[in-house]
């Protein structure tokens, strides 16, 4: 299988730069108490409205990761992903753009032929917008050169998008950094935020809620 770099190339727009810069600054006034106690508030009501997981995600979340000496790493996938290795899967998610995945059309526009996919649960930080956390264990590269879609679909507001893919999952055993999984040959259903999300969670920095 090819070794993609890409958990060090995540990229999901410069504005998330400016979000955690801004992040920092509220802090004094939201005090770092109050602050954890809001965002512990947060993460229990978006992880409410994503109660559903399927069990598969359960499942790869298992995975355990080990250093190897030439500084790579070793992966033990539970039996039940192992059988679904080169078989087709649907996963919903939250979709992340990588710099590797944006490619130029021949009408100058934008378009997305692979991202990151992870779950709601455990994948993504819940604060100022969606933020990725690309652990090994469950990223998944999702290729899409043949079902492409403009990059101008991802909200800059919202950096992030809810999706349900169905794709043939291959697992990644052994690399010298990369996602451990790979969904090709993809067919992808965009799902509208404010069907996943209740309107009462906030993006704190922008002060307004992050499913309008």
């Amino acid at each position: 299988m090819r070794i993609r770099p890409i958990i060090a190339g995540v990229a999901v727009f410069a504005i998330i730069t400016s979000w955690n810069g801004l992040a920092l600054l509220d802090s004094n006034k939201f005090g770092i108490a109050g602050r954890s106690t809001w965002q512990d508030s947060q993460q229990d009501v978006a992880k409410a409205s994503l109660s559903n997981e399927p069990e598969l995600w359960r499942e790869i979340k298992k995975t355990s990761v080990e250093d190897t000496d030439d500084g790579g790493f070793k992966a033990t996938f539970k039996d039940s992903v192992l059988a679904v290795d080169g078989k087709r899967v649907e996963l919903p998610g939250v979709g992340f753009l990588i710099n590797s995945g944006i490619q130029e059309n021949q009408k100058g526009e934008k378009e997305v032929t692979e991202f990151l996919l992870l779950p709601g649960d455990g994948g993504v930080a819940w604060c100022c917008g969606l933020t990725p956390i690309p652990n090994f264990e469950f990223s998944i590269l999702v290729e899409c050169p043949d079902a492409p879609f403009l990059a101008s679909i991802v909200d800059p507001g919202n950096p992030a998008i809810f999706v349900n893919i169905a794709g043939i999952l291959q697992l990644e055993h052994e690399n010298s950094i990369g996602a451990l999984y790979t969904m090709k040959d993809v067919s992808i259903e965009f799902i509208d935020m404010k069907e996943v999300m209740p309107p009462n969670v906030l993006n704190l920095c922008l002060n307004k809620p992050m499913a309008p």
